[in-house]
């Protein structure tokens, strides 16, 4: 019975994401896809529809992913160690942990995820991600307070799986 729940659970969590409304970014080098319900952060000074842009999830306050997209290979255990530098002495000042993974969405690369006290209050994790090949390079910044892991969690695997290079 346990397992019917289960399995009815994740059915209609399922056919709930992808059921939801969705936006396209469509540029000449890559392609995502977002909830409606998410928005693009343009007026940072520093947004650039190519190269860095962060998106932001309306139904969780803290929920937001930033991408900064380089068209030349970076060394990813450097650009790594400097975002878990700069998040540590910023964002996430004492981390209860600092783990690595391999890959985001389709993509195969090296990553950390920074959990602890965001700006020492909210709990949460900061997820980055470094994708390198020959001619370019991606660094994706996610964070998530521990709060809104329920309403925003699985909107960010579906960005994820979207992303495409061209």
């Amino acid at each position: 019975m346990k397992k019917k729940l289960v399995l009815f659970y994740l059915l209609i969590s399922t056919t709930a994401i992808y059921s939801q409304a969705v936006k396209t970014i469509d540029r000449d080098s890559f392609s995502l896809k977002y909830p409606d319900s998410w928005t693009i952060d343009k007026t940072d000074e520093d947004y650039d529809p190519d190269a860095l842009f962060s998106l932001d999830a309306s139904k969780a306050d803290g929920a937001s992913m930033m991408f900064m997209i380089f068209s030349l290979p970076l060394d990813a255990d450097e650009m790594l160690d400097e975002q878990v530098k700069t998040m540590t002495k910023a964002l996430v000042k004492n981390p209860t942990s600092i783990t690595d993974f391999d890959s985001w969405g389709n993509l195969k690369g090296k990553g950390k995820i920074i959990k602890g006290k965001l700006m020492g209050i909210f709990k949460g994790h900061i997820k980055l991600f470094m994708y390198t090949d020959e001619s370019k390079s991606m660094l994706v910044m996610e964070q998530l307070y521990d709060a809104d892991v329920e309403k925003a969690a699985a909107d960010f695997v579906s960005i994820a799986n979207s992303f495409k290079f061209k």
